[in-house]
């Protein structure tokens, strides 16, 4: 790996062109973004959500789970980012990429159907208790990544 640490950078709106060892982080947006971490030059965007990545922190640390897979670049990287560090992984062939596609593909469709079981089954959205009004916006926006 090229790029060994990354420092996170809060943001509202994220640049045009990205920095190396920059991981961008906008909550509003729930997305963050880093320049492939082998030096390939590639953006990689990561949507913060409990179907793709979540973000943890722990004072000026930030982690990513689960790893980052660029199975569509040309470098085909894996790595993990914990505590700002790049931690690389074991590349992987086509049919354990095809495995890991098909296994996220499966949580995703769990999750939603866990979220559409917890939405409110009559009645408007605007009597719903916060909390399901709340699953209702994720799930609709879980659907756009889709």
């Amino acid at each position: 790996m090229k790029i060994t640490e990354v420092t996170p950078r809060d943001l509202d709106e994220f640049p045009r062109v990205l920095e190396e060892g920059v991981l961008y982080i906008s909550e509003e947006c729930e997305l963050a973004a880093h320049k492939c971490c082998c030096g390939c030059g590639e953006d990689v965007i990561t949507p913060l959500n409990p179907a793709r990545w979540r973000l943890d922190r722990h004072g000026e640390l930030v982690s990513l789970y689960p790893s980052i897979g660029n199975w569509k670049f040309a470098c085909r990287s894996h790595y993990w980012i914990r505590n700002n560090r790049v931690i690389p992984s074991y590349g992987m062939d086509d049919g354990e990429i095809a495995e890991v596609i098909e296994l996220d593909r499966v949580d995703r469709e769990d999750l939603f159907a866990q979220l559409q079981q917890a939405l409110p089954s009559s009645g408007s959205q605007a009597s719903a208790p916060k909390p399901q009004r709340w699953l209702a916006r994720l799930f609709k926006r879980l659907r756009s990544w889709v």
